[in-house]
């Protein structure tokens, strides 16, 4: 098997659908997160930036609406179609999406001032050989800002589904560089400081980001349930059940969101992430 080649065939097939026939909606969801990912990425006029993973390109654009070039890097084609769509729509030019392997594409040595990556770094099948080219794409003094998740039982909206499914069964192992390529695989600010420092990294910051988000970006109660369970790790988590228990977890989980709706507005539970930064390392001349 080829290379992140399970990310690849989930990214350009199933786990696709649900992110761009409601791509808006997942913006206004993580909206808390982007803001807190671009206000730390400091750009300026003259930067040249990446973004990995970046999906249908919310958080390309807003560089690109701040930078001299912005590049969108995702191993999905569907995705980046919207992206694409988006940035014409937009009229922002200084932008491009590559459809490529960050793990293994050959960037250009020094390319890029600054990298960043809202919630797409957690799915490397070899995160040290993907963190080692990621900051070989960086010139020296580069920084790296990214978003990722802390972990399952820090996540509310999560927790609302793996809660009712854990009455029926036992959970899988969720978290940490050894459980291997998932959401929650950069979980543990040790396990992470350790992983850039050996990739070429300094200066490594974590600061924990702990927002309220509006499910789906808001809509009437049964159109943000709707939304949740059409969110991959909650179709995963379902996807275990036997039919019997599936309608009960089902009916469970529509009890307690029905709980958190707040007519007009939708139903808001909390979120908690990393906020992560680092510097490239810098070559010593005396070596």
């Amino acid at each position: 098997m080829n290379v992140n080649q399970q990310q690849a065939e989930a990214w350009n097939g199933g786990e696709s659908v649900h992110y761009v026939d409601h791509s808006d909606r997942y913006d206004r969801q993580l909206q808390p997160f982007v803001d807190a990912l671009i206000d730390a990425a400091r750009l300026e006029p003259h930067h040249a930036v990446l973004d990995v993973g970046c999906g249908c390109g919310v958080t390309t654009l807003s560089a690109a609406r701040r930078a001299r070039t912005a590049v969108g890097v995702d191993i999905s084609e569907p995705l980046l179609a919207v992206a694409g769509e988006r940035a014409q729509a937009a009229s922002i030019t200084n932008v491009e999406f590559v459809v490529a392997d960050a793990q293994t594409y050959p960037f250009a040595e020094g390319e890029f001032d600054v990298i960043i990556s809202q919630f797409g770094l957690m799915f490397f099948d070899d995160p040290m050989a993907a963190f080692k080219n990621l900051q070989r794409s960086l010139r020296p003094g580069g920084r790296l800002v990214f978003v990722s998740w802390q972990g399952l039982e820090t996540n509310e909206w999560v927790m609302v589904v793996s809660d009712a499914v854990a009455q029926h069964l036992e959970l899988p192992v969720l978290g940490g560089l050894t459980g291997g390529p998932g959401m929650f695989a950069l979980e543990q600010p040790e396990e992470v400081t350790g992983l850039l420092q050996t990739a070429g990294f300094t200066h490594v910051e974590i600061e924990p980001l702990t927002p309220d988000i509006l499910v789906g970006g808001g809509g009437t109660l049964d159109e943000s349930i709707d939304f949740m369970l059409g969110m991959g790790i909650v179709r995963g988590l379902l996807g275990r059940l036997d039919p019997d228990a599936r309608d009960a977890v089902l009916e469970a989980i529509g009890a307690a969101l029905a709980e958190r709706y707040e007519s007009g507005v939708g139903i808001t539970l909390g979120a908690a992430g990393w906020l992560i930064s680092a510097v490239a390392e810098t070559p010593d001349p005396h070596s």
